[in-house]
């Protein structure tokens, strides 16, 4: 190909020379400049001859000609409508290189032509990310983030996991709780431990039905859905909602309507419908600022525990996100929540903080950190056994901790199904003994975005 390539390289790039030898000269290209003539192909629109010279030049020992050269095909396959295709180029790049912006950019605009507007999201927040982006690409980058926030018609994500888990009834461990008497010590056998391994299911997606070019309806449907091979610790949720949502220059708004019904143990558990606000803000190019609130009003299907623990609750959160650079981005989580029982003393009341990391690391992995503190103090002094063994009544407090990382692979992805394995730890320290209990929790997973 690089022959019969040699006439359109003399002519365009090196020899104008010899305008009077009549004689065409056969010159071998470079792998350099056979990317360079490619470069002239597409934007003459050669595309046949500029496609069959970069397949030429894929073998090269250059890395960076072989990435060039995958960058091309990319582009060659959006102008012939095969968004697959050149999806399938810009990953490849991305997988061993995940910080070449402008194949970021690409493949964001390859998501759009495709109507997969969750997916360019993410890209075009991480280009802006990119601390050396020209003011004039970010002004564009930020054009079709626009564009994405206007046309976003739905999203869908699923997933399946192996999950093991060491600790699935939440119980301290202890054998025994005692309580010193008059009479000497009296006691009771506490409920043990139980280990098992589960498989998770999770299907989640939006649905937004567009009114004009400001306003929408937000439909958001997810399903959760836990099996162990003993059905008492089984737990499923459905989560449906919707609402009217509002989108701006640099933020949207949206407020929804919404209902979630609980099984566990096999068994209708309770409903907990209610309405919710979120808000989000792109304060600068790398700055996000999410925030809102929720009242939920929870209902038991059991009698007795509804009148117990029927609940209204309120919560409110924010949530800043700020991109470090073009492949990772840090955020802190705060969030308030107030729950008023039927019974006084059960109802609570705390503060929950987090703060993740998110990176995309050479050699196709991706990292996910995220560490959660959750501060209760519930509402009324009941009577509890302390740690000295002795009945006392006093108000109970927890501190629930955990650590969540997911270190995720593209390189075995096929048809946007890639694995991932991800290790959770909880940690609950209670003034309460019997409330206090640790897990581990690994889950082996296979997702899927589209």
């Amino acid at each position: 190909m690089r022959w019969l390539c040699c006439t359109f390289f003399c002519i365009c790039i090196i020899l104008p020379t010899l305008a009077n030898d009549k004689t065409e000269r056969a010159i071998e290209l470079t792998d350099e400049q056979a990317l360079s003539v490619s470069d002239i192909m597409i934007n003459a629109g050669d595309i046949g001859a500029a496609t069959d010279l970069l397949n030429d030049i894929l073998q090269s020992d250059n890395v960076n000609i072989r990435t060039g050269a995958l960058f091309n095909l990319g582009r060659i396959a959006i102008t012939q409508g095969d968004y697959n295709t050149a999806k399938r180029y810009f990953l490849t790049i991305l997988k061993w290189n995940p910080e070449y912006t402008r194949v970021r950019v690409e493949l964001a605009r390859c998501y759009i032509l495709a109507d997969e507007y969750a997916n360019a999201d993410f890209q075009l927040r991480l280009v802006l990310g990119d601390k050396n982006l020209p003011p004039a690409i970010a002004e564009q980058v930020r054009k079709m983030l626009n564009y994405v926030r206007q046309n976003k018609g739905w999203a869908i994500s699923a997933g399946l996991a192996i999950v093991p888990d060491s600790n699935l009834n939440y119980v301290s461990g202890q054998k025994q709780e005692c309580v010193n008497t008059w009479f000497g010590p009296m006691c009771r056998n506490l409920q043990e431990k139980e280990q098992g391994i589960g498989i998770k299911y999770n299907l989640g997606g939006e649905y937004f039905l567009r009114l004009n070019s400001r306003f929408s309806i937000r439909n958001s449907l997810s399903l959760h859905a836990l099996d162990f091979k003993t059905s008492k610790y089984d737990d499923y949720s459905l989560y449906i909602a919707s609402g009217p949502r509002y989108i701006s220059q640099s933020w949207e708004a949206s407020i929804q309507a919404f209902t979630m019904l609980h099984w566990y143990g096999g068994k209708y558990y309770n409903t907990a419908p209610g309405a919710r606000v979120d808000i989000n803000i792109d304060l600068t190019n790398r700055l996000n600022f999410a925030f809102g609130g929720a009242y939920t009003r929870t209902r038991y299907k059991d009698s007795l525990a509804d009148s117990l623990w029927r609940n209204n609750e309120y919560t409110a959160y924010i949530q800043p996100m700020y991109y470090l650079n073009n492949k990772s981005f840090v955020f802190f989580g705060l969030e308030y929540f107030d729950s008023n029982t039927v019974v006084f003393a059960y109802g609570n009341n705390g503060f929950g903080y987090s703060l993740g990391y998110y990176v995309e690391l050479p050699w196709t992995l991706n990292l996910y950190t995220k560490l959660d503190m959750r501060h209760t103090i519930y509402n009324e002094e009941q009577y509890f056994i302390n740690s000295n063994h002795e009945l006392e009544r006093y108000t109970r407090h927890d501190n629930t901790y955990s650590a969540y990382v997911r270190i995720g692979t593209r390189l075995f992805e096929t048809r946007n199904i890639y694995p991932a394995i991800s290790y959770t730890f909880s940690l609950t320290d209670s003034n309460v003994p019997m409330y206090e209990y640790h897990k581990h929790r690994i889950q082996i997973e296979a997702n899927y975005r589209f």
